[in-house]
């Protein structure tokens, strides 16, 4: 199966609500409370996307943190390299554009699949290179607003249609 790991799952949940927040950014702690996301572990994360310049960080009383540049220009590929390291599909896929470096399956010479693996390495790496923060974060907003309008105008519609079918 493939999916993110915990701490890249963290990593955007906390990078989009950032992205949601004021400019001037917010504490480890205050983060942590929003998401819920458990406070240790969201200090690793916050610490290890500021070493990939993603986040900066501000001491003192005010302190915080906050994004690096616009959400537009932080992407998934970005975050999951940041977190996991170079993304890789499968062991004879390059985790480099340049491709080049070894592959370490036994099977290179003879894979009859190779390619079409590597061109669907390709393909995920390009989607995950054009979604961005920003995505994310108006997505979580547009599926908010869907959320509440199905919540609050729900029971009225539903009992409006009632009514106009008695």
């Amino acid at each position: 199966m493939i999916a993110l790991n915990r701490k890249t799952d963290y990593a955007l949940v906390a990078l989009t609500t950032l992205a949601a927040a004021s400019p001037e950014g917010m504490s480890a702690r205050e983060l942590s409370e929003r998401t819920r996301l458990p406070l240790p572990a969201l200090r690793n994360i916050l610490k290890q996307l500021g070493y990939h310049g993603l986040l900066v960080s501000d001491r003192g009383v005010r302190g915080g943190y906050r994004l690096s540049r616009d959400a537009g220009a932080i992407t998934i590929a970005m975050v999951v390299e940041a977190i996991e390291g170079p993304v890789r599909f499968a062991p004879c896929c390059p985790a480099s554009v340049t491709g080049g470096d070894p592959c370490g399956c036994p099977l290179e010479g003879s894979c009859q699949i190779k390619g079409a693996v590597r061109h669907l390495h390709g393909r995920i790496l390009d989607f995950l290179r054009e979604v961005t923060i920003s995505d994310l974060r108006d997505q979580t907003r547009r599926a908010d607003a869907e959320h509440e309008r199905v919540v609050f105008d729900g029971p009225a519609v539903a009992s409006a249609g009632r009514s106009s079918l008695e």
